[in-house]
């Protein structure tokens, strides 16, 4: 993290409290760069208000560190960018869950992102690549065609997942022909060395009449996030999944909405998010293969990130409804307190196990707009 330490010209104890801050925040994980065009201010005492004047502009965030007044001055720092019209986030303290952000947001710089094949034409918000460039992770476009010459069956994986699932309504012939996109996607990962991708998907059910679902699935599963439908914004939320809550993300769709009861749904899911899972097909175009999970009881947390430090979080319980043939195959039905589309943020959400509305309330102090 590019930052710059910023302490009145008095304090005496300046350079010790330096290298505290520096071995903090190495010991988290994040690596220090001292700049002159820092990405954060780390205030150590006050009377330093005046040094870091110099040093503000949209979005650089105010860390005060340590016990000289560094939280007061960084209080009259921000009020000031106030006055100048425009925000400065402010991280008032550095408990596990701030640090943990942090953390989170410097990993990401370090990923490489795969977009394989273009955004789905339909995705006129979500397919923005701005989210990459805001957040900084690296990335790179890999046409469709490459992944295409790469299709290979893989018997071994086939009867893996065959023998798994509770049930199947498609022959095991489909299963094998859908473990070409996994074989495929595997060369692609080592060639380019991805952490994580989207992957065009519906352009290979329509040519190939072979789908992504169960490759997305084996992927999200081995923690590699794979988002469908090349939806960029959905993938970033997915990385930030795997990186602050530790579990893949299931990329949803709102599928049916009775207040309060609402209906999420895909056709793939990661295979460790669920209790057992049949083989059936892709909803939409009846191609194999596509994955009927049944996730467990309990409560859920969906997110959603978007450009512009815009972002969305909701909180629900599961409700036990029958499965619905006409709708994608993994479904899930939450009991929200409030209808959370009034303000959209796309099409997709992720979901994740557990409540995880205190970790995320956080990104407004880092100056994230909740929708």
């Amino acid at each position: 993290m590019k930052v710059k330490f910023v302490a009145s010209p008095i304090m005496n104890l300046a350079e010790s409290m330096k290298k505290e801050a520096t071995e903090f925040f190495n010991a988290h994980g994040i690596a220090l760069e001292e700049s002159q065009d820092p990405e954060a201010l780390i205030v150590l005492s006050g009377g330093s208000e005046e040094i870091a004047k110099d040093f503000l502009k949209p979005g650089v965030i105010l860390i005060p560190f340590g016990t000289a007044n560094g939280l007061a001055a960084s209080l009259e720092i921000q009020s000031y960018a106030l006055e100048q019209g425009f925000n400065v986030p402010l991280v008032s303290e550095l408990s596990d869950n701030y640090v943990k952000w942090l953390s989170v947001f410097e990993n990401l710089k370090q990923q490489k992102a795969g977009l394989i094949g273009k955004p789905s034409s339909w995705l006129i918000k979500s397919g923005d690549y701005t989210i990459l460039n805001q957040l900084q992770i690296p990335y790179m476009e890999i046409p469709l065609e490459e992944l295409n010459s790469l299709l290979q069956e893989e018997e071994s994986l086939a009867d893996e997942i065959w023998d798994k699932a509770s049930s199947s309504s498609i022959e095991k012939e489909e299963v094998l022909k859908g473990t070409k996109v996994y074989t495929a996607l595997q060369k692609i990962i080592d060639k380019y060395q991805l952490t994580a991708f989207a992957l065009r998907c519906f352009d290979m059910a329509v040519q190939l009449k072979i789908t992504g679902c169960l490759s997305l699935s084996l992927f999200n599963t081995k923690k590699i996030p794979a988002a469908c439908e090349g939806d960029v914004e959905s993938l970033v939320t997915m990385m930030i999944a795997n990186q602050l809550m530790g579990t893949p993300g299931f990329m949803i769709n709102l599928a049916r909405k009775n207040h309060p009861e609402y209906t999420f749904a895909h056709c793939t899911i990661a295979l460790d998010l669920v209790d057992s899972y049949s083989l059936t097909t892709h909803f939409e175009t009846g191609y194999n293969v596509g994955i009927n999970g049944q996730l467990h009881e309990g409560v859920y947390t969906a997110f959603r990130m978007g450009k512009d430090k815009k972002y969305k979080y909701f909180v629900g319980e599961t409700v036990e409804k029958p499965h619905v043939e006409n709708m994608c195959r993994t479904q899930i039905t939450l009991r929200l307190k409030q209808n959370p589309f009034k303000r959209s943020i796309g099409n997709h959400m992720v979901l994740v196990p557990g409540d995880w509305s205190k970790e995320l309330a956080l990104l407004e102090e880092f100056g994230w707009q909740l929708i």
